[in-house]
């Protein structure tokens, strides 16, 4: 199984999206160390510059510290997630090619771990460069004010959860098709529809029975929480209360099941 995750590194090291999810990374904390500058006193900033951008004004360093970590939570929530998905879309896919799966079962390894290694290989590499970004970034802007906001490094948990979660549906669908970009289309497609649940109140209105009211609250429920979980990131870099849990282990839940079924689809299939 190492192997096979060690394997799906260095396919992302020749593709180069590796390489561009770190040039990524490395580039917005090198703007952290050299054109943010602070002033403190007495635990408010009267001076800040970025980029040479100059402003005097007195503002809660704590505000300013939680809106920059929150703006990179929400960038790699969101573009993030997308480029991420985008760039191990076609990982499954490519094991399933004559020559490469045939290499693989004739080892003495079962489905499951071929599969799990594949799959914990693209979580693997997001997982490295999120972690990177967001522990650097917190590193950099805690020594430079003393602020160490630990909900950050939390926040950084959640977008790995989530994108392991997405990425386990999109395994099952790469299995069902063979097609990465079918399988993506597939995953944005839930991505965009999931948020839309939270309205269910004003489509129960619309609907003529109540049967399909349960129907709604049934999908709602199976389905990850995309817009809950990123509300969730967004709370623990603020440091506020969680009201609820429900969100994150429900989904937890949905990627266990897509894995399961993948698990079982390719004990099953014929190459």
């Amino acid at each position: 199984m190492l192997a096979i995750i060690q394997l799906t590194f260095r396919e992302s090291f020749a593709k180069k999206t590796f390489m561009a999810f770190w040039g990524i990374s490395t580039l917005i904390c090198l703007v952290f160390i050299f054109a943010l500058n602070l002033d403190i006193v007495d635990g408010a900033q009267t001076y800040i510059s970025v980029f040479g951008q100059e402003s005097n004004e007195t503002i809660d360093l704590h505000k300013i510290i939680s809106g920059l970590q929150g703006g990179i939570a929400v960038f790699l929530f969101t573009g993030g997630l997308f480029l991420s998905l985008f760039a191990t879309s076609n990982l499954v896919p490519s094991m399933l090619k004559p020559g490469n799966i045939d290499l693989l079962i004739s080892k003495p390894l079962s489905r499951f771990e071929i599969l799990l290694g594949r799959y914990l290989g693209g979580v693997s590499i997001v997982s490295f460069n999120v972690l990177y970004l967001i522990l650097f970034s917190w590193l950099i802007l805690s020594i430079k004010t003393g602020i160490w906001n630990f909900g950050y490094l939390w926040s950084g948990i959640t977008i790995i959860i989530t994108f392991a979660i997405l990425y386990a549906m999109m395994v099952l669908f790469s299995l069902l098709t063979g097609s990465g970009p079918f399988s993506l289309m597939i995953t944005y497609l839930i991505l965009f529809f999931s948020p839309l649940l939270l309205q269910r109140d004003a489509i129960y209105a619309l609907l003529s029975n109540r049967v399909y009211g349960y129907i709604l609250d049934g999908i709602y429920y199976f389905l990850p929480k995309t817009a809950e979980l990123g509300y969730l990131t967004q709370v623990l870099v603020q440091g506020e209360p969680v009201t609820t849990w429900m969100p994150l282990w429900t989904s937890a839940l949905f990627g266990v099941f897509m894995m399961w079924v993948s698990t079982l689809y390719f004990k099953h299939k014929n190459f």
